[in-house]
């Protein structure tokens, strides 16, 4: 397969994945929101109606969360091979990629504390290279702006996920089921805000490597 064909194939799954991914985060907030209806104006969880529902919502919440973890497992495997690709590929530019090597664009995902940095780096030095290979005076040709809006939002809504799933939450009360509910939608929320901004940051990238490889 043709560098710009699989660069055009990668990118298409990476958008399908992360529509996938929005509408489940969208699922899971719509579940939180009917858990807070459900539990106002209760303090202790007792049999009835309202409480079925909050079970049916959190049980909504944990499903759409497994699915979501998936998606996202799929989506970085996917990111991580178009990564690989594209330093390969701009190896051979008229003006080299010599920032990184294919393997380590991949590796600084996995060693602590330098993936909070580098792998933004990487791809905003990739982003340049396929400018320079352009013809737009390494320009990169995705915005400075796009790219570090979307990783901050990347670490932010991470970091939150992270917080989220460590807390310590009472979740035989009212009150603690619904500070829960309202702590995923505000993480839910960072997230789809992060996917949105790295479609554009895909959409860009892969229409720029894929352009250079046909060329």
């Amino acid at each position: 397969m043709a560098d710009n064909q699989l660069f055009e194939k990668l990118g298409r799954w990476l958008q399908r994945l992360l529509i996938l991914y929005v509408a489940l985060l969208g699922i899971e907030t719509a579940a939180a929101l009917v858990a807070i209806a459900a539990l106002a104006g209760t303090e202790i969880l007792e049999p009835g109606g309202r409480l079925q529902t909050a079970v049916l919502s959190l049980q909504t919440m944990a499903y759409s969360g497994f699915v979501e973890f998936g998606a996202f497992v799929l989506i970085a495997i996917l990111f991580l091979r178009l990564l690989y690709k594209g330093v390969q590929q701009a190896k051979g530019y008229t003006t080299p990629f010599t920032y990184v090597s294919p393997g380590w664009a991949v590796g600084y995902w996995f060693i602590p504390l330098m993936n909070l940095y580098r792998p933004f780096e990487v791809v905003k030095a990739l982003s340049k290279a396929c400018g320079q290979q352009a013809g737009g005076e390494g320009k990169p040709v995705v915005g400075e702006q796009l790219l570090s809006a979307w990783w901050a939002l990347f670490l932010i809504s991470n970091a939150a996920g992270w917080a989220l799933t460590r807390s310590d939450t009472d979740l035989d009360s009212a009150v603690g089921v619904t500070r829960y509910a309202e702590f995923s939608i505000g993480c839910n929320l960072l997230s789809v805000i992060a996917a949105l901004l790295f479609w554009l940051v895909i959409k860009k990238l892969v229409k720029a490597l894929g352009g250079t490889a046909a060329a």
